[in-house]
């Protein structure tokens, strides 16, 4: 195979490559944004999820205060009641359940203030969550004018080495393009590989000499082991 061939197939090779590395940079570009969306998604629901539980924390707050102003103004009735009682057993009576509600009210604002304290914290988690949200927001928008801006290069690179490849395949000699075109349908970049000291540099196995003597006289030789077509790097 002479050094012109050589230089063809290795051309070839390098453009085959570069367009599947261009192809599989435009395909994670979505998939960057994807993950994006992803963590946006994720930060949104711990946001809502913190939200609610600081609304439910503010309610039981509200319904344990109006439970201790109602609880407060039947003491101040029971209290009232002491001046109006006929007997002693009575007046005893109000006495222990003034105690009693008192003591309930004095639970009840512990609770409340425990309660006030869980408020306080759920507030500091809406506020990191909607940050998180928002950051996770500026990083999706700011890799999406990324991934646009990569996508636009990327393109126009791809119709470039799509015209090189078209001319390279024009220059390659005529008993080797059955074997190049029909391999270069189904493994692209893959489809062909270098020799270098007897070994083919696309699965490393050592072909024969009469490959190796194939090659010397410009035919097509095919790998037995990958099934790559073999182009020579150095003198055979």
């Amino acid at each position: 195979m002479s050094i012109a061939t050589t230089d063809i197939m290795e051309s070839l090779h390098q453009i085959l490559k570069s367009m599947t590395e261009h192809r599989d940079k435009l395909e994670r570009g979505p998939i960057r944004i994807a993950a994006h969306q992803a963590r946006v998604t994720e930060a949104t629901s711990q946001l809502e999820a913190a939200r609610e539980k600081l609304q439910s924390a503010r309610m039981t707050v509200d319904g344990k205060q109006l439970q201790l102003k109602t609880s407060e103004a039947k003491n101040l009735e029971l209290q009232t009641k002491l001046n109006t009682c006929n007997s002693n057993r009575e007046y005893q009576a109000l006495l222990e359940q003034i105690a009693a509600d008192q003591m309930s009210g004095s639970v009840l604002e512990d609770e409340i203030l425990e309660w006030m304290e869980t408020v306080d914290k759920l507030i500091g988690l809406v506020t990191d969550a909607t940050a998180v949200v928002e950051n996770t927001k500026r990083q999706m928008q700011e890799d999406s004018l990324r991934v646009k801006e990569e996508s636009r290069i990327l393109h126009s690179d791809i119709i470039q080495l799509e015209k090189e490849l078209t001319d390279t395949e024009k220059r390659l000699p005529e008993e080797i393009k059955p074997d190049y075109q029909r391999i270069v349908k189904t493994r692209k970049e893959d489809s062909l590989a270098s020799v270098r000291d007897g070994i083919c540099e696309g699965c490393f196995q050592q072909i024969t000499p009469n490959m190796i003597a194939q090659l010397a006289l410009k035919e097509s030789v095919i790998c037995t082991s990958c099934g790559r077509l073999l182009y020579p790097m150095d003198s055979q």
